[in-house]
């Protein structure tokens, strides 16, 4: 399993597998990024999008040689290595009973800690960053990542590995808000 996010050059390899055109490369790497992140959800991981990274960086420190001998649709593979990742995973750990569907008022909740934690977790910008990378839906979303990315200089891997870590942070808190109401 690889933990460490691809070089710069392995990425670029990554995307040119997925199509020779830049702009449908990226359409399609968050396209399967999408949907690995809901087949893992669907499954009742709560760590959706740390798997789906996951398994994009297994597949990236492979991409040379996929690249030699791979046929077909690329997605496919992805989906291949999640399935194998998803099994691992709950070999060290079960997969928690599912949750009771939430009411409005844990809704209501979850959204309170939610607007506490980025008011008291993050600086303005960091804040505005997390609220402009997941507005829009669909290809709306993508065109709107990759101009946040170019506003910064950065490439949409980057950015998307910069929120990740605002996520990482963000997480404990908006638990330990959620306990607490809670009562627990």
């Amino acid at each position: 399993m690889s933990k460490v996010s691809p070089s710069q050059e392995t990425f670029e390899k990554l995307l040119n597998w997925l199509d020779p055109d830049r702009d449908k490369a990226g359409e399609k790497y968050e396209k399967i990024r999408h949907r690995l992140i809901r087949i893992f959800t669907c499954r009742g991981c709560s760590d959706a999008e740390d798997l789906a990274d996951e398994s994009i960086n297994v597949v990236a420190s492979k991409v040379d040689s996929l690249i030699e001998t791979y046929k077909g649709d690329p997605a496919l593979f992805f989906y291949g290595v999640a399935k194998n990742i998803y099994h691992e995973h709950f070999k060290k750990k079960p997969p928690p009973p599912l949750p009771p569907p939430p009411d409005v008022t844990h809704v209501e909740r979850e959204c309170s800690c939610l607007e506490d934690c980025l008011r008291q977790q993050l600086a303005l910008p960091e804040r505005d960053l997390v609220l402009r990378y997941h507005d829009k839906e669909k290809q709306e979303k993508i065109r709107l990542r990759k101009q946040i990315a170019a506003e910064m200089g950065i490439t949409l891997n980057a950015l998307r590995i910069r929120v990740h870590h605002i996520h990482a942070r963000l997480r404990p808190c908006i638990e330990q808000c959620l306990q607490h109401l809670l009562g627990q």
